[in-house]
């Protein structure tokens, strides 16, 4: 069902986000904004795209990308302006060279993101003193009644209910990217973000 989901795309992604989490889901990635631009950003996994508009708006310019082409399809309806850029991608293999951004951004990815080739990979397409800003994972703290039906979703998303928790902290933790992790509330609830820097 998780591969289904991501070759269906956003003719079930965005439908079933916007039924069971509302504007919550929303909020809860806009939370790494603040840690986003004035420079060069990347999205991984950027899915149908929804953060992209708003990441440029604080960064001089955008990529986008994910592996799903139908997630893509969406993604790059949204990204009108010529300061983004969307494509099709694996992120153990990042299409960019050394240094490239000053910011590297994901949220609600899946497991793949604690992968070490992926921190890896993190770590070499950032620039020394930029940001690596993950949106973890999130909770309603307004809504609780709502967790119950929330789980089967998020098995049928990532595989897994826990993305509903914050991650152990080793997870994420890369020796030329140390991090912390922050708590940060919402109108919903509370939203978990793994905040790095490179060396």
């Amino acid at each position: 069902m998780f591969e289904l989901l991501y070759r269906a795309g956003s003719r079930m992604y965005d439908p079933l986000t916007a039924v069971f989490f509302g504007p919550a889901w929303h909020n809860w990635r806009r939370t790494a904004l603040p840690w986003v631009g004035p420079d060069r950003t990347l999205e991984i996994a950027c899915g149908t795209g929804q953060l992209l508009p708003e990441l440029a708006s604080r960064a001089s310019f955008v990529a986008g990308f994910d592996r799903s082409q139908s997630m893509l399809n969406p993604a790059r309806r949204r990204s009108t302006r010529d300061s983004i850029a969307v494509l099709q991608a694996d992120a153990k293999s990042i299409p960019f060279r050394d240094g490239s951004f000053d910011t590297v951004v994901s949220t609600f990815p899946a497991s793949f993101i604690s992968s070490r080739s992926v921190l890896d990979e993190v770590a070499r397409v950032l620039s020394p003193g930029g940001r690596f800003v993950v949106v973890v994972s999130a909770r309603f703290t307004r809504f609780q009644w709502k967790r119950p039906f929330i789980h089967p979703i998020l098995r049928l998303a990532y595989g897994s209910a826990s993305s509903m928790n914050r991650w152990p902290e080793d997870l994420l933790s890369h020796p030329e990217m140390p991090g912390e992790w922050r708590d940060l509330e919402t109108p919903e609830g509370e939203a978990f973000v793994w905040v790095a820097v490179k060396r």
